[in-house]
């Protein structure tokens, strides 16, 4: 009977009977989603996202920043999938580092991909100040309370000059000799003198001239 089972045993093997291996599961990836780039002043947002994970039902991990770029003004929800992701706590455990607390309510527990929290930032660096946001000791659990192995990688922040500090471009100048010499005063028309009319009333003064002088020296005598 043994060595029936071997023959059998042996049979399947080389009959294609053999059991496949199971794939492995690929590793949970968490990672920060920031814009590469932000002017001084301004509000940005950063998603924590997260690659498809099976079971999620909880996590609870740091961020890290420069507190002298950027300031955290608020934290919320996520989603995977249809599912939101409530935040259930976060503070600031030191300068620039805040910690977060995220439970999904029951426990059906969450299939997908998507973000577990969004990070509402605003800029109070200068232009060229550059920031890395980082996740550290973050932690994710199914819904058997079982650790899920993830790995967690950050994001980066330069702070670049607002669009309103750009120069304005010079005006051109026109220098040709058409568009800045001065225009020259035009010479008044010259009229032709009427010579016989000239004469005329010359001639005409003297004779009303001498006719009153005439009759003064008449009524003299």
């Amino acid at each position: 009977m043994k060595i029936l089972g071997i023959i059998t045993i042996v049979t399947l093997l080389l009959g294609g009977g053999a059991v496949a291996p199971v794939a492995a599961t690929p590793e949970v990836t968490v990672s920060i989603d920031a814009p590469d780039e932000a002017a001084p002043d301004s509000d940005f947002t950063a998603n924590v996202n997260i690659s498809e994970v099976a079971n999620f039902d909880a996590c609870n991990y740091d961020v890290s920043f420069d507190a002298s770029v950027l300031r955290l003004d608020s934290v919320t929800s996520g989603l995977i999938g249809s599912t939101t992701i409530p935040v259930d706590i976060y503070n600031e455990i030191s300068s620039g580092t805040y910690r977060i607390v995220q439970n999904i309510p029951g426990l059906s527990g969450v299939n997908g991909s998507g973000y577990l929290a969004v990070l509402h930032f605003h800029v109070i660096g200068s232009a060229d100040d550059s920031n890395i946001i980082s996740p550290l000791n973050g932690v994710l659990s199914d819904n058997t309370a079982s650790e899920i192995k993830a790995t967690w990688g950050g994001g980066s922040v330069r702070v670049t000059p607002a669009a309103s500090e750009a120069t304005t471009p010079s005006t051109a100048v026109n220098s040709s000799p058409e568009a800045t010499a001065p225009n020259e005063a035009a010479p008044l028309p010259t009229k032709p003198i009427n010579w016989p009319v000239l004469w005329g009333v010359v001639g005409g003064v003297v004779v009303v001239g001498l006719m009153i002088f005439l009759l003064a020296r008449r009524k003299a005598y």
